[in-house]
C-alpha cells in the first residue's frame, strides 16, 4: 500500500459519506433478511353507466303517466340535457338502468348530481329516492331521498359506495312521486358508477 493512498481514503470518505451511507442503507434494504417490501401500485377506474349525462338516454328505461318527456332541456348541470322527474301533481315517475358491478375486490361508487324546486318546500310528501334493486327490479336499498325541503337554487352533488352490490346486476332506479298539490321539480345529471380496482 503506498504511502498516498490512505490520505487519499480519509479525503474520498469525508467528502463523499452521504453517497456512503446511501449505498450501505440499499445493501441493508436488500439483504436476504429484510423485512422491508415495496410495492409498485397502479389504479384503473372503468365507468359503468352508458349515457349517465342523459344526452341519448341509451341504456336507461322510463316509466310515467305524465304527458312530458323526464329528459329535457329544462335544466342540465353540464350538456344540454337532464332527466326531469315529477314536476306535476300525483307524479309517479321511474328511471332506470341495469348495471353488472364488478366483483368484491373493486371500489364501488356512485356519483350524481340533483336539483330540487319546489312551490312549497315544507311540504314532506314529495320525495325521489335513488334506490338499488335486484336484476328482477325488487329494492334492496334506498340510498338517497330528496324530498321537497332539498329544495334551492343551485346543483349539488352525493357519492353512494355501493361496495355492498360488489359482483351483483342491479338496478339502478330513480323514483319520483308527488302528491295533489305544491309542484316539485327533481333534476338528475351527470350519473357515474365507477369501479376502480388496484394492481
Amino acid at each position: 500500500m503506498s504511502d498516498s493512498f490512505l490520505p487519499r481514503l480519509v479525503y474520498y470518505l469525508s467528502v463523499h459519506q452521504w453517497r456512503i451511507g446511501t449505498y450501505l442503507a440499499l445493501l441493508l434494504f436488500l439483504s436476504p433478511g429484510s423485512s422491508s417490501v415495496v410495492y409498485a401500485q397502479t389504479s384503473s377506474c372503468s365507468e359503468l353507466v352508458a349515457d349517465g349525462g342523459f344526452e341519448s338516454g341509451q341504456g336507461w328505461a322510463i316509466k310515467s303517466h305524465g304527458n312530458y318527456s323526464v329528459l329535457s332541456t329544462v335544466q342540465a348541470h353540464t350538456g344540454a340535457q337532464s332527466a326531469y322527474l315529477a314536476g306535476m301533481d300525483n307524479a309517479d315517475d321511474l328511471l332506470v338502468t341495469k348495471l353488472t358491478l364488478p366483483a368484491a375486490q373493486q371500489s364501488l361508487s356512485l356519483s350524481l348530481w340533483w336539483k330540487v324546486n319546489s312551490e312549497d318546500a315544507r311540504d314532506t310528501n314529495d320525495k325521489l329516492n335513488v334506490e338499488v334493486a335486484n336484476s328482477a327490479g325488487k329494492v334492496r336499498q334506498t340510498v338517497l331521498t330528496l324530498g321537497s325541503d332539498r329544495a334551492s337554487n343551485r346543483w349539488h352533488q352525493s357519492t353512494i359506495d355501493l361496495s355492498d352490490f360488489a359482483g351483483q346486476t342491479i338496478q339502478l332506479q330513480f323514483v319520483a312521486k308527488t302528491d295533489e298539490t305544491s309542484i316539485t321539480d327533481f333534476f338528475i345529471d351527470d350519473v357515474s358508477v365507477t369501479a376502480c380496482g388496484g394492481g
